[in-house]
């Protein structure tokens, strides 16, 4: 199994205490600029984080005002400490929404301050709402079975129809799980095409990331069969760039045979263990 640094938006970004990377308030007050502050500290330390999209609103408490001002954006490198990112003006309503890349650092904490102190008489609170935050993972690959499940026509209770079915037979008594199976096309055995699954177990939030190349142009399907808890889907090009808007379960997309996907599973940050089968195959 290979290894790739997987570049991605992390989906459950918020406040929380169950997300990975969700944040919550700091208990410690820190001092920057020579301002007491309570940061936002992220349950995990953020891994190769390259990008941030933030919310900000500050609300004067004492007398004058730190509206209307210049202010710096602070991130805290794991293992170096407090970094300054950027400085914006704050406009004269407090509200700002901070837009900006950052060098694939770690980090665990970020704070806005202004950029002088601005007086003991003058006091205010904060309210942060990360929107965006692109990271970079170490992944290891996970692998995909072809010879756990079929794309062909069997019999059911509904009548005949084509689609991904297990099969098993019955050997000395005992029921086994078939890797191969023919059928008997005019007089010639053919075999019924397998198609690419894995079976998933997880007991939290986990992302798990698949490498797909189609071998033929076409349209396939990409599914999540759920049997317990919530495992969300989403796929990426090559490049990383996500190919939906968000999370599905069950969709059909055009590929060019060749081209490298990405195809990650993740565990829904406040699901219960969850077991899924993931398959992927090419309509006929």
């Amino acid at each position: 199994m290979a290894n790739i640094n997987f570049k991605y938006d992390y989906p459950y970004i918020g406040y929380g205490e169950k997300g990975r990377f969700q944040y919550q308030w700091s208990e410690s007050r820190t001092t920057l600029n020579r301002c007491y502050t309570y940061p936002l500290l992220f349950n995990t330390s953020v891994p190769g984080c390259s990008h941030i999209t933030m919310d900000i609103e500050i609300e004067n408490t004492g007398s004058g005002t730190v509206l209307g001002r210049s202010w710096d954006f602070y991130i805290y490198r794991q293992n170096y400490g407090w970094y300054e990112v950027c400085s914006f003006t704050l406009p004269d309503d407090g509200k700002y929404t901070i837009d900006t890349d950052i060098s694939n650092y770690t980090i665990t904490q970020i704070a806005c301050v202004p950029s002088s102190n601005p007086g003991s008489s003058r006091t205010w609170s904060t309210w942060y709402n990360i929107k965006k935050l692109t990271i970079t993972e170490n992944i290891t690959l996970s692998d995909l079975d072809n010879d756990k499940y079929f794309y062909g026509v069997f019999p059911n209770h509904y009548g005949i129809e084509k689609r991904p079915s297990e099969v098993f037979v019955n050997i000395d008594g005992t029921l086994k799980k078939a890797t191969a199976v023919y059928a008997n096309v005019e007089g010639s055995l053919i075999p019924v095409p397998t198609l690419l699954s894995a079976e998933i177990k997880t007991d939290s939030e986990t992302m798990k990331v698949y490498k797909f190349t189609p071998t033929a142009d076409g349209n396939y399907i990409i599914k999540v069969n759920r049997k317990s808890g919530d495992h969300e889907l989403r796929i990426y090009d090559g490049d990383f760039k996500p190919m939906t808007d968000s999370y599905f379960y069950s969709q059909s997309f055009a590929f060019t045979a060749g081209s490298v996907l990405y195809i990650s599973v993740t565990h829904y940050y406040s699901a219960d263990a969850s077991e899924s089968t993931l398959q992927i195959f090419k309509e006929e």
